[in-house]
């Protein structure tokens, strides 16, 4: 049996073996979330701004963070909703307007290309689509939908992994 320590090692392991360099750590908790997550700060090289925009409406179960034109991080709060993830999948699944390719797929995220069917011209964009559970709260975690670069959904998943609770307790 895993105690709940044991699995918050073992997330803090896997989050000392991403390399954070190029990223800065935002507190949430002013916009409604006893979260921390990393966004890429301008040194990163895919025109992130100098200052991060966490936009959100108070009392509003939305969050839209973006560091620039080429990062946007969409968050939304789906309270003890637990099945957004299966759910997603079987409509990923359904959908037949797009060629669609599961990069990785680990319980909390998965990472796919997607293609048009009915385009001459292969243009293919990535996505992240991804739950996190903080505090009692299913947060579901994606990008933009139109899709980004394969280098920018690097740093999109490195700042999702890095979306962590606020260690409130002394």
């Amino acid at each position: 049996m895993i105690s709940c320590a044991d699995e918050s090692d073992a997330v803090a392991k896997s989050q000392e073996l991403i390399d954070y360099y190029q990223f800065d750590e935002h507190l949430l908790d002013v916009y409604g979330i006893d979260a921390t997550i990393m966004i890429p700060n301008e040194t990163a090289g895919i025109g992130a701004s100098f200052e991060t925009e966490i936009l959100h409406d108070d009392g509003d179960f939305k969050w839209h963070i973006s560091a620039g034109r080429n990062f946007n991080l969409y968050i939304e709060d789906y309270g003890d909703y637990q099945y957004r993830m299966p759910e997603f999948l079987r409509k990923l699944e359904a959908q037949d307007i797009f060629k669609t390719e599961i990069i990785e797929q680990k319980d909390e995220y998965v990472i796919y290309k997607r293609e048009l069917n009915m385009s001459s011209k292969k243009i293919s964009t990535y996505h992240l689509y991804g739950i996190k559970y903080i505090n009692g709260v299913y947060y579901e975690i994606k990008n933009k939908e139109a899709g980004d670069s394969e280098k920018v959904i690097d740093f999109i998943l490195k700042s999702f992994l890095s979306f962590k609770p606020i260690n409130v307790q002394s």
